[in-house]
């Protein structure tokens, strides 16, 4: 069989504690410059992926995971133009909280939707896909999201009495300075304007540092959790997460405190940019760095099946029905197989789904069968192939036999 190739408030107190809140910003913004002048070229088939559930087996007697991650996304009309996975461990004297700051540009792959970028994840009805699309970027497990739109945003900092934030350029519109640089309490509006901001010329590492200045004074500037859960629910139905509004509230207060106590750590997602051709920018993970960012702030995160190896599925819709790679994704991951990503193979009306090792080994018969029994469609749907290539250990091409 020839196979197809497989080419997301009020001040601290005390101008003392102001100064340092402000200098600690500054330090972190120039952790996030040096960090991205570092970034190298991609390779394509490094790929970091996620398990929600992972395998019963190899979790047996693992200790209870007190880490948990919130994608933040923040809309503008349909595009994402801000975005961090945040992190916050509820256990005492629990390991620091992180923000990875994510760039809109960075292309993802959508299960069931193919490859995009952040900026367009975030459409009607694919929240969770985003989801899971920057769970499986990273490597490690999101637990909830959070999206809200900009003017949501503007209203919430306008709640907490506005921001203090250290702008560092004079963020003009044309030639009308729309925001002068220097220390200041920004209102909404303004502080959405200077996290969103990119001046011209400058790399996305700089807008991604203004985006850290206002989430830390604005998680910061977050009052108690009974205060910030009614805070939550004012916001109106374009502030939209995946956790009930209490639950929310104490990750968020969690986060404050760590911010509070200067155990909050900001980092960027390390990328290169790219040119796809088409009048656009768009950029792609750094996997060397990523592996150590991931290892300094969401080792807790990943899943054990991460671990292993010989275990990469990638999926070729041959229904045609939309989203069937995310339908997939979900049979996978539980069984502790890893989901490298989807797209439509070159032909629908397929009957019968095929699982693809490479040869008719043992070892690779057995991980054909385990991904057959995962999909629930017969063993002998194992077949070989030698034109896997390197980007996956296993292929489905998905026949109408599967049931989601």
């Amino acid at each position: 069989m020839t196979t197809p190739s497989v080419s997301f408030g009020p001040t601290r107190g005390g101008r003392r504690a102001e100064r340092r809140r402000v200098q600690r910003q500054k330090q972190r913004r120039i952790a996030i410059l040096a960090g991205g002048g570092a970034v190298l070229l991609l390779v394509v088939a490094t790929v970091f992926v996620v398990t929600r559930g992972g395998d019963k087996a190899a979790t047996s007697g693992a200790p209870e995971r007190t880490q948990k991650t919130l994608l933040l996304e923040v809309q503008s009309g349909a595009d994402v133009v801000s975005a961090a996975l945040l992190a916050h461990d509820s256990a005492k004297g629990g390991a620091d909280g992180a923000a990875v700051l994510l760039p809109p540009t960075v292309i993802v792959s959508v299960p069931g939707g193919g490859s995009t970028t952040l900026r367009s994840s975030v459409v009607a009805g694919r929240a969770q896909q985003a989801r899971e699309a920057v769970a499986d970027l990273l490597g490690v497990t999101v637990d909830a999201g959070w999206v809200l739109d900009t003017t949501t945003l503007a209203a919430l900092v306008d709640r907490v009495g506005g921001v203090q934030v250290d702008v560092d350029v004079d963020v003009v519109n044309g030639s009308t300075v729309v925001v002068g640089k220097g220390s200041q309490r920004l209102p909404g509006a303004s502080a959405v304007t200077v996290a969103t901001y990119l001046a011209p010329g400058e790399q996305e590492q700089a807008r991604l540092a203004r985006l850290q200045g206002v989430l830390d004074a604005l998680i910061t500037a977050l009052p108690d959790e009974k205060a910030l859960t009614g805070l939550l629910g004012s916001l109106g139905s374009a502030s939209n997460a995946s956790l009930p509004l209490p639950q929310l509230a104490s990750f968020l207060h969690g986060l404050a405190q760590d911010s509070k106590a200067q155990r909050l750590q900001y980092d960027s997602l390390p990328v290169v940019p790219i040119d796809p051709g088409n009048g656009t920018t768009s950029s792609r993970i750094d996997a060397a760095p990523l592996a150590s960012l991931v290892g300094r702030l969401l080792a807790p995160s990943v899943p054990a099946s991460r671990q292993a190896t010989g275990n990469r599925v990638y999926v070729l819709n041959g229904v045609g029905t939309p989203g069937l790679g995310s339908a997939v994704r979900a049979k996978l991951l539980p069984a502790g197989l890893i989901f490298v990503g989807s797209r439509n193979a070159p032909s629908f009306g397929r009957p019968k789904t095929v699982v693809l090792v490479r040869e008719a080994t043992p070892e690779l018969q057995a991980l054909g069968s385990r991904v057959a029994r995962a999909l629930g469609v017969p063993e002998d749907s194992v077949q070989t192939s030698d034109e896997l290539g390197s980007l996956a250990d296993v292929i489905v091409v998905v026949g109408q036999d599967f049931k989601p």
